[in-house]
Protein backbone atom coordinates (compact mmCIF):
# COMPACT_ATOMS: atom_id res chain seq x y z
CA UNK A 1 0.00 0.00 0.00
CA UNK A 2 2.87 2.37 0.84
CA UNK A 3 4.62 1.66 -2.47
CA UNK A 4 1.37 2.22 -4.35
CA UNK A 5 0.82 5.54 -2.60
CA UNK A 6 4.38 6.62 -3.31
CA UNK A 7 4.00 5.74 -6.99
CA UNK A 8 0.67 7.56 -7.17
CA UNK A 9 2.20 10.62 -5.51
CA UNK A 10 5.13 10.69 -7.97
CA UNK A 11 2.78 10.31 -10.92
CA UNK A 12 0.48 13.11 -9.76
CA UNK A 13 0.45 15.87 -12.37
CA UNK A 14 -1.71 18.56 -10.74
CA UNK A 15 -0.79 20.43 -7.57
CA UNK A 16 -3.61 21.57 -5.30
CA UNK A 17 -1.37 23.12 -2.65
CA UNK A 18 2.15 24.32 -1.93
CA UNK A 19 3.55 21.41 0.06
CA UNK A 20 5.30 19.57 -2.78
CA UNK A 21 6.45 22.88 -4.30
CA UNK A 22 8.19 23.85 -1.08
CA UNK A 23 9.60 20.35 -0.57
CA UNK A 24 11.26 20.52 -4.00
CA UNK A 25 12.07 24.21 -4.46
CA UNK A 26 13.74 24.80 -1.08
CA UNK A 27 16.43 22.14 -1.74
CA UNK A 28 16.72 23.49 -5.29
CA UNK A 29 17.36 26.97 -3.88
CA UNK A 30 19.97 25.57 -1.50
CA UNK A 31 21.63 23.79 -4.41
CA UNK A 32 21.76 27.00 -6.46
CA UNK A 33 23.34 28.92 -3.58
CA UNK A 34 25.94 26.16 -3.12
CA UNK A 35 26.79 26.15 -6.82
CA UNK A 36 27.08 29.92 -7.10
CA UNK A 37 29.39 30.05 -4.09
CA UNK A 38 31.69 27.57 -5.84
CA UNK A 39 31.36 29.03 -9.34
CA UNK A 40 34.04 31.55 -10.31
CA UNK A 41 32.33 33.82 -12.83
CA UNK A 42 33.95 34.52 -16.18
CA UNK A 43 33.90 37.49 -18.54
CA UNK A 44 30.47 36.92 -20.11
CA UNK A 45 28.90 37.08 -16.65
CA UNK A 46 30.91 39.84 -14.98
CA UNK A 47 30.90 42.12 -18.03
CA UNK A 48 27.08 42.31 -18.13
CA UNK A 49 26.97 43.21 -14.43
CA UNK A 50 29.59 45.94 -14.89
CA UNK A 51 27.65 47.48 -17.78
CA UNK A 52 24.49 47.51 -15.67
CA UNK A 53 26.30 48.93 -12.62
CA UNK A 54 27.97 51.76 -14.52
CA UNK A 55 24.84 52.76 -16.46
CA UNK A 56 23.33 56.14 -15.55
CA UNK A 57 19.81 54.83 -16.00
CA UNK A 58 17.55 52.60 -18.04
CA UNK A 59 17.84 54.86 -21.08
CA UNK A 60 21.63 54.60 -21.00
CA UNK A 61 21.23 50.83 -21.30
CA UNK A 62 19.40 51.38 -24.58
CA UNK A 63 21.65 53.94 -26.27
CA UNK A 64 24.96 53.50 -24.42
CA UNK A 65 27.64 50.82 -24.43
CA UNK A 66 25.02 48.05 -24.10
CA UNK A 67 24.04 48.70 -27.73
CA UNK A 68 27.23 46.92 -28.85
CA UNK A 69 26.38 43.69 -27.03
CA UNK A 70 23.99 42.13 -29.58
CA UNK A 71 21.40 41.41 -26.86
CA UNK A 72 18.17 43.28 -26.04
CA UNK A 73 18.23 45.42 -22.88
CA UNK A 74 15.95 43.50 -20.48
CA UNK A 75 18.75 41.53 -18.80
CA UNK A 76 20.74 44.71 -18.26
CA UNK A 77 17.66 46.54 -16.93
CA UNK A 78 17.04 43.68 -14.52
CA UNK A 79 20.64 43.77 -13.32
CA UNK A 80 20.59 47.55 -13.04
CA UNK A 81 17.78 47.32 -10.48
CA UNK A 82 19.87 44.91 -8.42
CA UNK A 83 22.87 47.29 -8.55
CA UNK A 84 20.81 49.78 -6.54
CA UNK A 85 21.27 47.45 -3.56
CA UNK A 86 24.48 45.53 -4.35
CA UNK A 87 27.63 46.86 -6.00
CA UNK A 88 29.88 43.80 -5.79
CA UNK A 89 30.06 41.50 -8.81
CA UNK A 90 28.44 38.73 -6.79
CA UNK A 91 25.19 40.67 -7.09
CA UNK A 92 24.61 39.14 -10.51
CA UNK A 93 24.64 35.70 -8.89
CA UNK A 94 21.97 36.77 -6.39
CA UNK A 95 19.91 38.14 -9.29
CA UNK A 96 20.30 34.86 -11.16
CA UNK A 97 19.32 32.76 -8.14
CA UNK A 98 16.20 34.89 -7.64
CA UNK A 99 15.08 34.47 -11.27
CA UNK A 100 15.91 30.75 -11.37
CA UNK A 101 14.05 30.06 -8.12
CA UNK A 102 10.98 31.97 -9.34
CA UNK A 103 10.99 29.88 -12.53
CA UNK A 104 11.29 26.69 -10.48
CA UNK A 105 8.28 27.66 -8.34
CA UNK A 106 6.20 28.33 -11.46
CA UNK A 107 7.25 25.01 -12.99
CA UNK A 108 6.65 22.86 -9.91
CA UNK A 109 3.44 24.54 -8.79
CA UNK A 110 1.63 24.98 -12.11
CA UNK A 111 3.18 22.76 -14.79
CA UNK A 112 0.87 19.80 -15.52
CA UNK A 113 3.73 17.30 -15.53
CA UNK A 114 4.11 14.27 -13.27
CA UNK A 115 6.02 15.06 -10.11
CA UNK A 116 8.92 12.78 -10.97
CA UNK A 117 9.33 14.66 -14.27
CA UNK A 118 9.42 18.00 -12.44
CA UNK A 119 12.28 16.68 -10.33
CA UNK A 120 14.13 15.54 -13.46
CA UNK A 121 13.52 18.89 -15.15
CA UNK A 122 14.90 20.94 -12.25
CA UNK A 123 18.07 18.87 -12.30
CA UNK A 124 18.44 18.57 -16.05
CA UNK A 125 21.47 20.20 -17.64
CA UNK A 126 19.94 23.47 -18.79
CA UNK A 127 17.53 24.12 -15.91
CA UNK A 128 19.94 22.82 -13.29
CA UNK A 129 23.16 24.38 -14.55
CA UNK A 130 23.57 26.13 -17.89
CA UNK A 131 20.73 28.65 -17.51
CA UNK A 132 20.70 28.95 -13.72
CA UNK A 133 24.28 28.62 -12.44
CA UNK A 134 25.78 30.55 -15.33
CA UNK A 135 24.63 34.14 -14.82
CA UNK A 136 23.42 34.95 -18.33
CA UNK A 137 20.35 36.57 -19.88
CA UNK A 138 18.93 33.13 -20.72
CA UNK A 139 17.67 32.72 -17.15
CA UNK A 140 15.15 35.51 -17.78
CA UNK A 141 13.99 33.76 -20.95
CA UNK A 142 13.47 30.58 -18.94
CA UNK A 143 11.56 32.48 -16.23
CA UNK A 144 9.29 34.23 -18.73
CA UNK A 145 8.34 31.12 -20.71
CA UNK A 146 7.42 29.46 -17.40
CA UNK A 147 5.35 32.52 -16.51
CA UNK A 148 3.59 32.49 -19.89
CA UNK A 149 2.69 28.81 -19.55
CA UNK A 150 1.55 29.23 -15.94
CA UNK A 151 -0.67 32.18 -16.91
CA UNK A 152 -2.27 30.43 -19.87
CA UNK A 153 -5.65 28.79 -19.42
CA UNK A 154 -7.85 27.93 -22.41
CA UNK A 155 -11.05 29.02 -20.63
CA UNK A 156 -9.81 31.93 -18.51
CA UNK A 157 -7.64 33.87 -20.93
CA UNK A 158 -5.49 36.60 -19.38
CA UNK A 159 -4.88 38.62 -22.53
CA UNK A 160 -2.95 41.54 -21.03
CA UNK A 161 -0.78 39.45 -18.69
CA UNK A 162 0.13 37.03 -21.49
CA UNK A 163 0.87 39.92 -23.86
CA UNK A 164 3.17 41.67 -21.39
CA UNK A 165 4.98 38.38 -20.74
CA UNK A 166 5.56 37.81 -24.47
CA UNK A 167 6.75 41.40 -24.93
CA UNK A 168 9.27 40.96 -22.10
CA UNK A 169 10.32 37.56 -23.45
CA UNK A 170 11.24 39.16 -26.77
CA UNK A 171 13.61 41.50 -24.90
CA UNK A 172 15.74 38.73 -23.36
CA UNK A 173 17.70 37.44 -26.39
CA UNK A 174 17.26 36.51 -30.03
CA UNK A 175 15.96 33.13 -28.86
CA UNK A 176 13.41 34.86 -26.65
CA UNK A 177 12.42 37.00 -29.63
CA UNK A 178 11.90 33.93 -31.82
CA UNK A 179 9.86 32.12 -29.16
CA UNK A 180 7.79 35.25 -28.53
CA UNK A 181 6.87 35.59 -32.22
CA UNK A 182 5.74 31.99 -32.60
CA UNK A 183 3.98 31.85 -29.24
CA UNK A 184 2.11 34.96 -30.36
CA UNK A 185 1.18 33.21 -33.60
CA UNK A 186 -0.05 30.19 -31.64
CA UNK A 187 -2.01 32.44 -29.27
CA UNK A 188 -3.73 34.25 -32.16
CA UNK A 189 -4.72 30.97 -33.81
CA UNK A 190 -5.91 29.69 -30.44
CA UNK A 191 -8.13 32.72 -29.81
CA UNK A 192 -9.63 33.25 -33.27
CA UNK A 193 -12.79 31.27 -33.96
CA UNK A 194 -13.99 30.39 -37.47
CA UNK A 195 -17.74 29.98 -38.10
CA UNK A 196 -19.39 28.58 -41.22
CA UNK A 197 -22.88 30.03 -41.76
CA UNK A 198 -25.29 30.93 -44.60
CA UNK A 199 -24.85 34.34 -46.14
CA UNK A 200 -27.79 36.74 -45.83
CA UNK A 201 -30.27 36.18 -48.68
CA UNK A 202 -28.03 33.67 -50.43
CA UNK A 203 -27.70 29.91 -50.62
CA UNK A 204 -23.87 29.62 -50.39
CA UNK A 205 -22.27 29.60 -46.96
CA UNK A 206 -19.47 31.95 -45.86
CA UNK A 207 -16.70 31.90 -43.31
CA UNK A 208 -16.73 34.39 -40.42
CA UNK A 209 -13.93 35.13 -37.95
CA UNK A 210 -14.60 36.15 -34.37
CA UNK A 211 -12.42 36.83 -31.36
CA UNK A 212 -12.26 38.87 -28.18
CA UNK A 213 -11.61 42.64 -28.58
CA UNK A 214 -8.97 42.25 -25.89
CA UNK A 215 -6.90 40.22 -28.33
CA UNK A 216 -6.29 43.37 -30.38
CA UNK A 217 -4.97 45.18 -27.30
CA UNK A 218 -2.74 42.19 -26.55
CA UNK A 219 -1.41 42.23 -30.11
CA UNK A 220 -0.56 45.92 -29.79
CA UNK A 221 1.41 45.29 -26.58
CA UNK A 222 3.40 42.39 -28.05
CA UNK A 223 3.97 44.23 -31.34
CA UNK A 224 5.43 47.18 -29.42
CA UNK A 225 7.79 44.86 -27.57
CA UNK A 226 8.85 43.09 -30.75
CA UNK A 227 9.49 46.37 -32.55
CA UNK A 228 11.51 47.77 -29.65
CA UNK A 229 13.58 44.57 -29.55
CA UNK A 230 14.30 44.65 -33.28
CA UNK A 231 15.37 48.30 -33.06
CA UNK A 232 17.72 47.74 -30.10
CA UNK A 233 19.22 44.30 -30.64
CA UNK A 234 21.48 45.03 -33.62
CA UNK A 235 24.92 46.48 -32.65
CA UNK A 236 26.01 49.68 -34.42
CA UNK A 237 29.24 47.95 -35.46
CA UNK A 238 29.42 44.24 -36.35
CA UNK A 239 31.82 42.38 -34.06
CA UNK A 240 33.11 38.79 -33.72
CA UNK A 241 30.32 37.98 -31.26
CA UNK A 242 27.56 39.57 -33.36
CA UNK A 243 28.56 39.32 -37.03
CA UNK A 244 26.40 40.07 -40.04
CA UNK A 245 24.15 37.57 -41.79
CA UNK A 246 25.60 35.21 -44.40
CA UNK A 247 22.42 33.85 -45.94
CA UNK A 248 24.41 31.97 -48.60
CA UNK A 249 25.37 29.45 -45.90
CA UNK A 250 21.74 28.36 -45.54
CA UNK A 251 21.69 25.57 -48.13
CA UNK A 252 20.85 21.90 -48.44
CA UNK A 253 24.41 20.81 -47.69
CA UNK A 254 24.12 22.54 -44.28
CA UNK A 255 21.21 20.36 -43.13
CA UNK A 256 23.49 17.79 -41.40
CA UNK A 257 25.05 20.60 -39.34
CA UNK A 258 21.61 21.89 -38.42
CA UNK A 259 20.45 18.44 -37.36
CA UNK A 260 23.64 17.95 -35.36
CA UNK A 261 22.79 21.04 -33.31
CA UNK A 262 19.38 19.59 -32.51
CA UNK A 263 21.01 16.35 -31.32
CA UNK A 264 23.58 18.15 -29.18
CA UNK A 265 20.94 20.57 -27.86
CA UNK A 266 18.49 17.92 -26.70
CA UNK A 267 21.11 15.41 -25.55
CA UNK A 268 24.16 17.31 -24.23
CA UNK A 269 26.20 14.31 -23.12
CA UNK A 270 29.46 15.60 -21.62
CA UNK A 271 33.06 14.47 -21.14
CA UNK A 272 34.12 14.20 -17.50
CA UNK A 273 37.19 16.36 -18.07
CA UNK A 274 37.89 19.94 -17.03
CA UNK A 275 39.65 20.80 -20.29
CA UNK A 276 37.13 19.08 -22.57
CA UNK A 277 33.96 20.00 -20.72
CA UNK A 278 34.07 23.70 -21.63
CA UNK A 279 37.01 24.34 -23.95
CA UNK A 280 35.76 21.86 -26.56
CA UNK A 281 32.31 23.31 -25.86
CA UNK A 282 30.57 20.72 -27.97
CA UNK A 283 29.51 17.38 -26.53
CA UNK A 284 30.20 13.69 -26.56
CA UNK A 285 28.61 13.68 -30.02
CA UNK A 286 31.31 13.79 -32.69
CA UNK A 287 30.41 16.59 -35.16
CA UNK A 288 32.04 14.79 -38.10
CA UNK A 289 30.26 11.49 -37.43
CA UNK A 290 27.51 10.44 -39.82
CA UNK A 291 24.88 9.36 -37.32
CA UNK A 292 24.17 12.45 -35.08
CA UNK A 293 22.21 14.15 -37.93
CA UNK A 294 20.00 11.08 -38.15
CA UNK A 295 19.39 11.30 -34.39
CA UNK A 296 18.56 14.99 -34.81
CA UNK A 297 16.11 14.23 -37.64
CA UNK A 298 14.47 11.53 -35.52
CA UNK A 299 14.22 13.87 -32.53
CA UNK A 300 12.64 16.61 -34.62
CA UNK A 301 10.12 14.20 -36.10
CA UNK A 302 9.11 12.44 -32.90
CA UNK A 303 8.93 15.64 -30.81
CA UNK A 304 6.64 17.16 -33.42
CA UNK A 305 4.42 14.06 -33.48
CA UNK A 306 4.25 14.15 -29.68
CA UNK A 307 2.32 17.44 -29.96
CA UNK A 308 -0.52 15.85 -31.96
CA UNK A 309 -3.43 16.72 -32.23
CA UNK A 310 -2.54 20.36 -31.36
CA UNK A 311 -1.69 21.41 -34.92
CA UNK A 312 -1.24 25.04 -33.83
CA UNK A 313 1.46 24.00 -31.37
CA UNK A 314 3.06 21.76 -33.99
CA UNK A 315 3.23 24.74 -36.35
CA UNK A 316 4.67 27.06 -33.68
CA UNK A 317 7.24 24.49 -32.52
CA UNK A 318 8.49 23.70 -36.03
CA UNK A 319 8.48 27.39 -36.93
CA UNK A 320 10.68 28.47 -34.04
CA UNK A 321 13.09 25.55 -34.61
CA UNK A 322 13.49 26.51 -38.28
CA UNK A 323 14.03 30.21 -37.47
CA UNK A 324 16.65 29.39 -34.81
CA UNK A 325 18.43 27.01 -37.19
CA UNK A 326 18.52 29.61 -39.97
CA UNK A 327 19.86 32.21 -37.55
CA UNK A 328 22.57 29.88 -36.26
CA UNK A 329 23.56 28.80 -39.74
CA UNK A 330 23.57 32.29 -41.25
CA UNK A 331 24.92 34.35 -38.37
CA UNK A 332 26.06 32.72 -35.15
CA UNK A 333 26.37 28.96 -34.86
CA UNK A 334 26.55 29.09 -31.11
CA UNK A 335 27.39 26.42 -28.54
CA UNK A 336 25.24 24.11 -26.36
CA UNK A 337 23.76 26.96 -24.29
CA UNK A 338 22.27 28.31 -27.53
CA UNK A 339 21.24 24.90 -28.85
CA UNK A 340 19.46 24.15 -25.58
CA UNK A 341 16.63 26.41 -26.71
CA UNK A 342 15.39 23.57 -28.93
CA UNK A 343 14.73 21.64 -25.73
CA UNK A 344 13.13 24.68 -24.07
CA UNK A 345 10.80 25.14 -27.06
CA UNK A 346 9.69 21.52 -26.87
CA UNK A 347 9.17 21.74 -23.11
CA UNK A 348 7.01 24.85 -23.51
CA UNK A 349 4.96 23.17 -26.26
CA UNK A 350 4.39 20.12 -24.03
CA UNK A 351 3.26 22.33 -21.15
CA UNK A 352 0.77 24.17 -23.38
CA UNK A 353 -0.38 20.88 -24.90
CA UNK A 354 -1.33 19.53 -21.50
CA UNK A 355 -3.10 22.78 -20.62
CA UNK A 356 -5.09 22.59 -23.86
CA UNK A 357 -5.93 18.87 -23.64
CA UNK A 358 -5.91 18.09 -19.90
CA UNK A 359 -7.77 14.77 -20.20
CA UNK A 360 -5.37 13.10 -22.62
CA UNK A 361 -2.61 10.80 -21.43
CA UNK A 362 0.23 12.48 -23.39
CA UNK A 363 2.29 9.33 -23.00
CA UNK A 364 4.62 10.07 -25.93
CA UNK A 365 5.63 13.58 -24.84
CA UNK A 366 6.00 12.35 -21.25
CA UNK A 367 8.23 9.47 -22.35
CA UNK A 368 10.32 11.81 -24.52
CA UNK A 369 10.80 14.40 -21.80
CA UNK A 370 11.69 11.69 -19.28
CA UNK A 371 14.26 10.10 -21.60
CA UNK A 372 15.80 13.45 -22.56
CA UNK A 373 16.05 14.54 -18.92
CA UNK A 374 17.69 11.25 -17.95
CA UNK A 375 20.38 11.85 -20.57
CA UNK A 376 20.78 15.44 -19.38
CA UNK A 377 21.30 14.20 -15.83
CA UNK A 378 24.70 12.95 -16.99
CA UNK A 379 25.67 16.41 -18.27
CA UNK A 380 24.24 18.01 -15.13
CA UNK A 381 26.31 15.70 -12.92
CA UNK A 382 29.49 16.35 -14.90
CA UNK A 383 28.95 20.12 -14.88
CA UNK A 384 28.26 20.39 -11.15
CA UNK A 385 31.15 18.09 -10.22
CA UNK A 386 33.68 19.92 -12.37
CA UNK A 387 32.50 23.39 -11.38
CA UNK A 388 32.73 22.61 -7.65
CA UNK A 389 36.03 20.71 -7.84
CA UNK A 390 37.96 22.96 -10.21
CA UNK A 391 38.43 26.67 -10.74
CA UNK A 392 36.18 27.90 -13.54
CA UNK A 393 37.91 31.25 -14.18
CA UNK A 394 41.00 32.81 -12.64
CA UNK A 395 39.46 36.29 -12.58
CA UNK A 396 38.05 36.17 -9.05
CA UNK A 397 41.24 34.68 -7.62
CA UNK A 398 43.40 37.28 -9.36
CA UNK A 399 41.24 40.16 -8.15
CA UNK A 400 41.31 38.75 -4.60
CA UNK A 401 45.13 38.66 -4.65
CA UNK A 402 45.36 42.26 -5.86
CA UNK A 403 42.98 43.40 -3.14
CA UNK A 404 44.80 41.43 -0.40
CA UNK A 405 48.13 42.89 -1.48
CA UNK A 406 46.68 46.42 -1.44
CA UNK A 407 47.60 46.99 -5.09
CA UNK A 408 44.16 47.89 -6.44
CA UNK A 409 44.89 51.64 -6.50
CA UNK A 410 47.86 51.31 -8.85
CA UNK A 411 47.26 52.01 -12.54
CA UNK A 412 46.20 48.73 -14.17
CA UNK A 413 47.19 47.84 -17.71
CA UNK A 414 45.55 44.59 -18.78
CA UNK A 415 44.86 42.56 -21.87
CA UNK A 416 43.36 41.17 -23.90
CA UNK A 417 40.69 43.61 -22.79
CA UNK A 418 37.74 41.24 -23.18
CA UNK A 419 39.40 38.84 -20.74
CA UNK A 420 40.56 41.57 -18.37
CA UNK A 421 36.98 42.75 -17.76
CA UNK A 422 36.57 39.77 -15.42
CA UNK A 423 39.23 41.14 -13.05
CA UNK A 424 38.10 44.75 -13.47
CA UNK A 425 34.53 43.78 -12.62
CA UNK A 426 35.53 42.09 -9.38
CA UNK A 427 37.89 44.95 -8.42
CA UNK A 428 35.47 47.68 -9.59
CA UNK A 429 38.51 49.45 -11.01
CA UNK A 430 39.13 50.73 -14.56
CA UNK A 431 42.07 49.48 -16.62
CA UNK A 432 44.04 50.72 -19.62
CA UNK A 433 43.18 48.71 -22.74
CA UNK A 434 45.73 48.33 -25.52
CA UNK A 435 43.14 47.55 -28.21
CA UNK A 436 41.27 50.85 -27.86
CA UNK A 437 43.58 53.02 -25.70
CA UNK A 438 40.53 53.61 -23.52
CA UNK A 439 40.30 53.56 -19.73
CA UNK A 440 37.24 51.70 -18.53
CA UNK A 441 35.91 48.75 -16.56
CA UNK A 442 34.11 47.41 -19.63
CA UNK A 443 34.74 46.68 -23.29
CA UNK A 444 32.94 48.34 -26.20
CA UNK A 445 33.06 46.41 -29.47
CA UNK A 446 33.18 49.43 -31.79
CA UNK A 447 35.00 49.53 -35.12
CA UNK A 448 37.92 51.53 -33.71
CA UNK A 449 39.40 48.48 -32.06
CA UNK A 450 42.65 46.91 -33.19
CA UNK A 451 43.91 43.37 -32.63
CA UNK A 452 45.60 42.48 -29.37
CA UNK A 453 49.41 42.35 -29.30
CA UNK A 454 51.57 41.31 -26.32
CA UNK A 455 54.48 43.63 -27.27
CA UNK A 456 52.03 46.53 -27.66
CA UNK A 457 50.51 45.76 -24.24
CA UNK A 458 53.99 45.86 -22.69
CA UNK A 459 54.76 49.13 -24.48
CA UNK A 460 51.49 50.61 -23.23
CA UNK A 461 52.33 49.63 -19.64
CA UNK A 462 55.78 51.24 -19.94
CA UNK A 463 54.22 54.41 -21.36
CA UNK A 464 51.71 54.65 -18.49
CA UNK A 465 54.43 54.06 -15.90
CA UNK A 466 56.53 56.88 -17.32
CA UNK A 467 53.59 59.27 -17.68
CA UNK A 468 52.37 58.60 -14.14
CA UNK A 469 55.88 58.31 -12.67
CA UNK A 470 54.53 55.30 -10.83
CA UNK A 471 54.68 51.53 -10.92
CA UNK A 472 51.77 49.87 -12.69
CA UNK A 473 50.07 46.50 -12.49
CA UNK A 474 50.46 44.61 -15.75
CA UNK A 475 47.98 41.74 -16.15
CA UNK A 476 47.93 39.34 -19.07
CA UNK A 477 46.87 35.79 -19.91
CA UNK A 478 49.55 35.35 -22.61
CA UNK A 479 53.29 35.33 -23.06
CA UNK A 480 54.96 38.72 -22.74
CA UNK A 481 58.34 39.70 -24.22
CA UNK A 482 61.20 40.70 -21.93
CA UNK A 483 61.11 44.40 -21.00
CA UNK A 484 63.77 46.75 -22.40
CA UNK A 485 66.64 48.13 -20.35
CA UNK A 486 65.58 50.55 -17.66
CA UNK A 487 62.26 48.80 -17.05
CA UNK A 488 61.84 46.59 -14.02
CA UNK A 489 59.17 43.88 -14.16
CA UNK A 490 58.42 41.47 -11.31
CA UNK A 491 55.92 38.62 -11.41
CA UNK A 492 53.69 38.77 -8.34
CA UNK A 493 51.01 36.15 -8.96
CA UNK A 494 49.63 33.59 -11.37
CA UNK A 495 46.13 32.20 -11.05
CA UNK A 496 45.36 28.51 -11.01
CA UNK A 497 44.51 27.07 -14.45
CA UNK A 498 40.78 26.65 -14.78
CA UNK A 499 38.00 25.45 -17.01
CA UNK A 500 38.14 28.73 -18.97
CA UNK A 501 41.70 28.21 -20.13
CA UNK A 502 42.21 31.75 -21.44
CA UNK A 503 41.32 33.24 -18.05
CA UNK A 504 44.50 32.10 -16.33
CA UNK A 505 46.09 35.44 -15.45
CA UNK A 506 49.60 36.53 -14.48
CA UNK A 507 50.09 39.74 -12.49
CA UNK A 508 53.30 41.78 -12.78
CA UNK A 509 54.58 44.90 -11.10
CA UNK A 510 56.21 47.07 -13.75
CA UNK A 511 58.13 50.27 -13.26
CA UNK A 512 59.96 52.32 -15.88
CA UNK A 513 62.88 54.13 -14.29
Amino acid sequence: MTVRRAFKSLAQDRESGWKFTLLLCVPYLAFLIWMHVHHEMWRDEVHAWTLARLAHGFGDLVTGDRAYEGHPPLWFWYLHVWTWFIKAAEGIQIATIAAATAAAVLLVRWAPFPRYLKVLLLFSYYVGYEYTVMSRNYVLGWLLVCLFCALYHPLRVRHLALAVTLALLSLTSFYGLAMSIFLLGWFILDQVRVSYAPAAGATPKVFALSTSPRLLAALAVVAAGLLFCILTIEPPDPNPFSPGFVLESVKLSAIPDMLYRITAGFLPWRHFSMSEFWAMSLTFWEPKSAWPPYVGAGLLLVTTLALFPAWRLMFAYLGVVVVIEVFQQARHEGVPRHWGHFFVCFLVACWLLRATYPRRSHWLSTALLTGICLVQLQAFGVATAIDTRHVFSGGRETAAFIRRAGLQDLPIVAGPDYHAVTIAGFLRRPFFAMETEEINETVVFHNRRRNFSSPDLLARAIQISRERKSPVLLICNQWLPDPPAGVERTQLFKSEPGTIADETFTVYRLEAK
